[in-house]
């Protein structure tokens, strides 16, 4: 019985100090920290997330989570370029400039969300997709407040 009771602990020892080697194995980034997820991964676990607090069978969850990825994508290639001067030491043709830019933009966002609204149409009902952009807000704001906190280090880097 004691040997017995002695092998058990051993093997749990054993099992413990393979993990903790695992676990310190894992591929980290320069700093000694563990990678952070590339957007495309972010995108893609968060689209879970929310197919898992929405309930979606696993079809409707597999086209959702397909059709909010690529919504995100398309989303994210309309980004513009922050500019690199400060606005004080432009002159008014630039300033107006990226003025209309930032407008340009903000109908391409408009177009694509419009359009994506279309596609989650046609297997969500109105009330989840509207839980679906109560989602994405909060987690807007979250993400917000830990860049804001941590001086724009937090979030991971676009595609």
């Amino acid at each position: 019985m004691m040997n017995s009771m002695r092998n058990l602990m051993m093997a749990c020892v054993m099992m413990m100090a393979s993990i903790c080697v695992a676990m310190a194995r894992q591929e980290t980034n320069g700093e000694g920290r563990r990678k952070r997820p590339n957007m495309e991964q972010f995108t893609r676990a968060q689209a879970n997330r929310i197919a898992r607090q929405l309930d979606l069978d696993n079809a409707t969850a597999k086209r959702f989570v397909e059709a909010f990825c690529n919504c995100r994508r398309e989303i994210a290639a309309t980004r513009i370029p922050h500019p690199t001067k400060r606005p004080e030491d432009m002159t008014d043709a630039e300033v107006e400039r990226g003025i209309k830019a930032r407008f340009q933009q903000s109908r391409r966002i408009l177009y694509i969300r419009e359009k994506y609204f279309k596609i989650y149409s046609k297997f969500l009902t109105p009330k989840q997709i509207q839980k679906v952009y109560d989602f994405e807000m909060s987690d807007f704001q979250h993400f917000q407040k830990r860049v804001f906190k941590n001086g724009g280090k937090e979030l991971p880097k676009p595609f």
